[in-house]
């Protein structure tokens, strides 16, 4: 496994994700489960991503990290399918990341799971 951080997908605001064409569909659409409706308003919040990825630069685990290097929220979770772990299309390669220990993810894992119980 390699463990690292980027700070890609970082620039959500609350006004770029419910403009108003979303909000239509999304209405249209109420029946249909969001993929991650516990952690989708956090990403405003999210300064970078502690990422977990397998041999291959596929994500497994990530944590969203915030502006003081707060974990926010770990995922996949019961309820929520994650934003990386869920994007079958973006595979990292080490120098995209900035490498960090996996003790280091587990910390932010660990401090995210208890921040969300």
């Amino acid at each position: 496994m390699l463990y690292g951080i980027t700070t890609k997908a970082t620039d959500f605001t609350k006004g770029n994700m419910r403009p108003w064409p979303v909000r239509i569909i999304e209405t249209l659409l109420f029946f249909i489960p969001k993929a991650n409706p516990d952690a989708e308003p956090l990403y405003p919040q999210v300064n970078e991503w502690a990422l977990e990825l397998n041999e291959e630069g596929w994500p497994q685990r990530e944590v969203g990290v915030d502006l003081t290097g707060k974990a926010l929220f770990a995922l996949p979770n019961d309820r929520n399918t994650g934003f990386w772990t869920d994007l079958a299309y973006m595979q990292f390669t080490r120098g995209e990341l900035r490498e960090i220990s996996r003790e280091d993810f587990m910390r932010l894992w660990s401090e995210a799971n208890v921040t969300s119980t």
